[in-house]
């Protein structure tokens, strides 16, 4: 079998003689390129987080194939931090993706170099079963790295139940999360256009409120949304979420928008109103998206800026 043109008249023992020296010389730009480096505490890097899901989940929105893993995504954009978060395809989407399935351990293999892991007991959509939620918790009392777990699409305005657990059932999961040995934190998405919603006693039960913009339009509020959620939430600590997607228009994130959002993220990171800045995700990272490559750059920029 031929290896490449360029080295088809090479038996496999000449071939083998000379691919070290080609390899170097022709892939040394590769190598050099470094990934994932040492996380420095204080720094903007050891703040930065991926929001990651099932490989290609996201093809039944967009229409457009991905392959990066949420492992994968963590090493594209530099971060040391991960949000792994569960999706079941509806009806019809099973030909697209797989979710994450049982048991969980082997995906945590390649997260083991992240610095911290947190994994939904809550996944897309709000869906939750207690089977899956009790191996993500022994599985995450278990392993390391592990910090805490999440809970997305967790809210449901306008339905009869207003989010996927019960306060009482929240509060037992927390009795959980706190209970013998490891602490665990409990992560809530909320959006923007949720902070209306009569939500005091649940968010006096969450750890982290990750707050998430989901039209690139409305950014031009976030400095007035946030100012809300402290209101709503004083005690419960913040993230930022960032999409570099608009899903509903399937175009990039504008790059303004998405400057704001980062600037505004980067300054409240230094003035402590925040503990961490996410991006979503490893489903849209190898489609082509200009706010992709325009956040790489930046996170480059500014990830070792100090705190």
């Amino acid at each position: 079998m031929t290896l490449c043109s360029g080295f088809s008249g090479l038996n496999r023992r000449q071939f083998l003689a000379v691919a070290p020296g080609v390899t170097i010389a022709s892939l040394n730009a590769e190598v050099a390129d470094p990934q994932i480096p040492i996380v420095k505490e204080g720094t903007v890097r050891d703040r930065l987080w991926v929001f990651a899901c099932p490989v290609n989940n996201d093809y039944p929105h967009l229409r457009r194939r991905s392959l990066m893993t949420p492992a994968e995504s963590a090493f594209f954009f530099g971060i040391p931090n991960i949000l792994i978060i569960q999706v079941r395809p509806r009806p019809g989407e099973e030909e697209w993706f797989r979710p994450f399935e049982p048991p969980f351990d082997q995906y945590a293999i390649a997260l083991r170099p992240l610095k911290r892991v947190v994994w939904s007991v809550v996944g897309g959509g709000g869906v939750t079963e207690v089977g899956e939620r009790k191996q993500v918790l022994e599985m995450s009392k278990r392993i390391s790295n592990f910090v805490g777990v999440y809970m997305d699409d967790f809210f449901h305005p306008g339905d009869k139940q207003l989010a996927s657990l019960a306060v009482g059932d929240l509060r037992d999961l927390q009795n959980v999360l706190k209970g013998h040995g490891k602490e665990l934190d409990l992560f809530v998405t909320l959006y923007t256009h949720q902070l209306d919603l009569p939500l005091g006693e649940y968010l006096n039960l969450i750890d982290v409120v990750t707050l998430w913009t989901w039209k690139p339009v409305d950014l031009v509020n976030l400095e007035v949304n946030f100012s809300k959620l402290e209101r709503v939430a004083p005690r419960t600590r913040k993230m930022l979420g960032c999409y570099v997607v608009d899903y509903d228009n399937r175009t990039s994130t504008p790059i303004p928008a998405m400057q704001h959002q980062c600037e505004l993220g980067l300054r409240w990171l230094k003035e402590k109103r925040i503990e961490g800045i996410v991006f979503l995700g490893n489903s849209v990272m190898d489609l082509g998206y200009e706010a992709v490559d325009w956040t790489r750059d930046w996170i480059e920029r500014v990830a070792e800026s100090k705190l």
